[in-house]
């Protein structure tokens, strides 16, 4: 008579060893860490790269002279050109704005000043700047301000002009110079 015994080991399906389990497990680790950093850089980069090329919400130049700067008849670009009222003589020309809501400063010298025969008196300070300021001085007039046709108001401080988007609309502005339209 012959024996029979109970299936071995060698009838088990085999397995692959531990240390090929764990060599596959490190490696899906590492493949899921490897690309979470990658993708963390790639946002990273993405982010300075738009920084770079202007997609900040809040964006500033710097003109030499009026001539550098775009005008409305030659800019295709609808936030960055300067308002008509700016004189051609104006130099030292700062400007910051938001891209996307109402918010617009500029500052400049010049010694021919505005031709305000065009702007209308504006009463009070319509609540001030909409946009933090940064190239404006801390103490902006509250009065003697003027609109110039689009949308924001106008004074002269010592030797500079200033030019700011009020956090009011001005009084009869359609808002489409100020992206409130």
């Amino acid at each position: 008579m012959q024996k029979t015994s109970a299936p071995g080991p060698a009838a088990r399906p085999a397995r692959p060893a531990r240390p090929a389990r764990r060599a596959a497990r490190l490696a899906l680790v590492a493949s899921a860490a490897l690309s979470v950093v990658a993708l963390t850089g790639c946002s990273a980069i993405t982010d300075a790269a738009l920084a770079a090329v202007g997609s900040a919400p809040v964006q500033e130049r710097h003109f030499d002279t009026a001539g550098e700067a775009p005008r409305p008849s030659n800019s295709d670009d609808v936030a960055w050109f300067l308002p008509e009222w700016v004189p051609s003589d104006a130099r030292d020309i700062d400007v910051r704005l938001h891209t996307s809501q109402p918010g617009y400063e500029i500052s400049f010298t010049s010694a021919d000043g505005v031709d305000l025969t065009a702007c209308e008196p504006v009463d009070g300070d319509l609540g001030g700047p909409a946009l933090e300021t940064e190239v404006l001085p801390d103490d902006l007039p509250a009065t003697g301000l003027v609109s110039c046709g689009d949308g924001r108001v106008t004074a002269q401080v010592g030797d500079r002009w200033l030019g700011w988007t009020t956090a009011e609309p001005v009084p009869g502005d359609d808002g489409s110079g100020t992206l409130r339209g």
